[in-house]
């Protein structure tokens, strides 16, 4: 290498600090895993967050070797369906043998091994809810299709979340359930590997762990250490304390140290901390020489308390690992530019019937409920057959209509947004400038958003709808173009007509979300005549009837300082208020799009 290639000293130093904090993470992942085979009924299991995938398959791999037996792997699909997850029946089965069947779930067939479940941060609720159940249990226990299940189901879960999502978490229901939390993003499955902590060690400690004593102070300290990091649950300090426990029969002790414990709450409490660290207080000043001192005090050095108490010990050592885990983020963790193709999260979630994820299946009539789900209806009617009478015409099945059930679907709702303008007075122009731009930016990628766009104008004695919700960008150019200005301020009617439309698109199933450009200056009444007090009592009064509708509202107050009328209008309709006196398209797109439909 060349003396130009040779990285400078203060990068080489950073260098080399970080791959000693990634051999240090790499030790602690080695030592949960070991853990984890030493005590699988106590401890659970762990998640892992950001590891490689070629990481992820070397830890399930010495995990399996570690524990007792042969440990068999299984994977967790995300989408994986409730009787696959907990059983159910099996309908090939219930029907070849004319009478109920049960199916094994996947947690059952578990028992006894290891649960890989890949990108857990994406694990749906009901899912991640049957999966703490049977954690915290043992037992996998269901009643499905007329069957009542109940088997042992222990085995040791290992979540991954996405390594390009790190950060990202599994429900917290879930997590408090399994002991570990580690860090491994960046953390290379090509570390040197002459793994100390080999089955026949594990075997040893497992023979020596019932004999392991425990400090009687010990366990007050894990709770106070537990409460000092904000931590509620009572799992973490009995995971805690069963991993020190663990650590001393592994390094061949009778006797928990205060080094065990430490160890274990970097492994448990880290990734649990509910607070913000902050950093050490600065040094006192140093004392006055004695010379200058006139007060007769004693200037002797006063000895400082050695940092011995084991619950700060505690407390420090979780700061440290939450620090470096931060500082080794930072490093390999580039943020992400701002996304140019759309998300597609626009609307709410809603049920269809036709279209859509599915969600499962319900009773009802093909006819006028949505499609039939053969499966689901077959499923229902084989437990039934021994009691049923034959059907006429030779059929093999008896299926009456309480056994129909059709597909459930959920799809993501169409956001509308309602651009409702204020187009009076002098500086109209200016205003419907900014909501042209506003709406042809919001329009750019509004197709595979599904979001569409209406503009509503006041002035002069009414409001008009002048361009219904719409996602074609040649017709918003069209009638924006033809927009109108100047007149009265008619407030009330552009915020009845966007109460109007926002109902509309409800019975719609779309999602409307509204955006007000006015100043608040209301000065034509909901009738059309003028006054100034009347026409402030009819705006709050529809601002009272918009607000009770429950959709997202964003009040723009675009006059030339901050209005107090403005803010009191915003507030009776519950709108979120954002004083731009000197909003541009950019600003008002920028700001809808964060504010609403992110």
């Amino acid at each position: 290498m060349s003396p130009a290639a040779v990285p400078p000293p203060d990068r080489q130093a950073s260098r080399d600090a970080f791959e000693r904090l990634d051999a240090a993470r790499w030790g602690q992942a080695d030592l949960a895993v070991a853990l984890l085979a030493l005590m699988p009924d106590r401890l659970k299991g762990a998640v892992l967050d950001g590891a490689a995938p070629e990481l992820a398959g070397l830890l399930q791999d010495r995990l399996a070797q570690c524990l007792p037996g042969e440990a068999r792997v299984h994977r967790m699909p995300v989408s994986i369906t409730d009787d696959r997850l907990m059983g159910g029946l099996d309908l090939a089965a219930t029907l070849a043998a004319g009478r109920p069947v049960a199916e094994t779930g996947l947690l059952v067939r578990a028992h006894g091994g290891i649960l890989i479940v890949p990108m857990a941060e994406r694990l749906p609720g009901r899912a991640a809810a049957q999966l703490a159940r049977v954690i915290d249990t043992g037992e996998c226990e269901t009643e499905r299709d007329g069957l009542s299940l109940r088997a042992p189901a222990r085995f040791v879960t290992l979540a991954f979340s996405d390594p390009d999502e790190p950060g990202e978490l599994l429900p917290a229901g879930l997590a408090d359930r399994l002991a570990f939390g580690l860090s491994l993003q960046g953390v290379s499955p090509a570390r040197p590997r002459d793994a100390k902590l080999t089955p026949d060690l594990i075997e040893a400690a497992r023979k020596r762990l019932p004999d392991v004593q425990v400090p009687d102070d010990l366990i007050e300290a894990l709770i106070d250490a537990a409460l000092r990091l904000g931590i509620g649950s009572l799992r973490a300090p009995a995971f805690c304390l069963a991993a020190a426990r663990g650590i001393a029969a592994l390094a061949g002790r009778s006797t928990v140290t205060d080094a065990d414990a430490t160890l274990a709450s970097e492994l448990v409490f880290a990734s649990r901390a509910c607070i913000q660290f902050e950093s050490p207080p600065p040094p006192p000043p140093a004392p006055e020489p004695p010379e200058n001192r006139t007060d007769g005090a004693d200037d002797t050095p006063q000895p400082q308390p050695e940092p011995d108490d084991l619950t700060e010990l505690l407390v420090e050592a979780v700061r440290v690992r939450v620090s470096l885990d931060k500082a080794a983020r930072a490093r390999r963790i580039r943020p992400r530019a701002r996304q140019e193709v759309p998300t597609g999260k626009s609307g709410d979630m809603v049920d269809s019937r036709r279209r859509g994820s599915r969600l499962g299946a319900r009773a009802g009539d093909p006819r006028r409920d949505g499609r039939l789900d053969l499966l689901a209806t077959l499923r229902t009617a084989a437990p039934w057959q021994r009691i049923r009478e034959a059907p006429a015409g030779g059929a093999l099945i008896a299926v009456r209509a309480s056994d129909f059930r059709v597909k459930r679907f959920r799809h993501r709702s169409e956001a509308v947004v309602i651009f409702v303008v204020d187009a009076s007075g002098s500086s109209a122009m200016n205003r419907l400038a900014d909501a042209k731009g506003a709406i042809e930016l919001l329009l750019s990628g509004c197709y595979a958003r599904r979001e569409s766009v209406a503009l509503i104008a006041f002035r002069k004695d009414g409001a008009d709808l002048l361009l219904p919700p719409t996602r074609s960008l040649t017709r918003v150019k069209r009638s924006l173009s033809r927009l109108p200005g100047g007149g009265g301020t008619p407030l009330a009617a552009g915020i009845a007509a966007a109460a109007q439309l926002v109902r509309i698109e409800r019975r719609k199933r779309k999602a409307p979300h509204v955006v007000f450009l006015s100043d608040g200056q209301g000065n034509i009444a909901l009738d059309g005549t003028p006054g100034r007090e009347r026409a402030g009592d009819d705006a709050r009064d529809m601002a009272r009837r918009l607000k009770a509708l429950e959709e997202p509202v964003l009040f723009f107050d675009i006059s030339k300082r901050p209005s107090a009328q403005a803010e009191l209008i915003s507030t009776e309709m519950g709108a979120i208020y954002r004083p731009l006196p000197f909003a541009d398209a950019a600003r008002v797109s920028e700001t809808v799009r964060s504010l609403l439909l992110e």
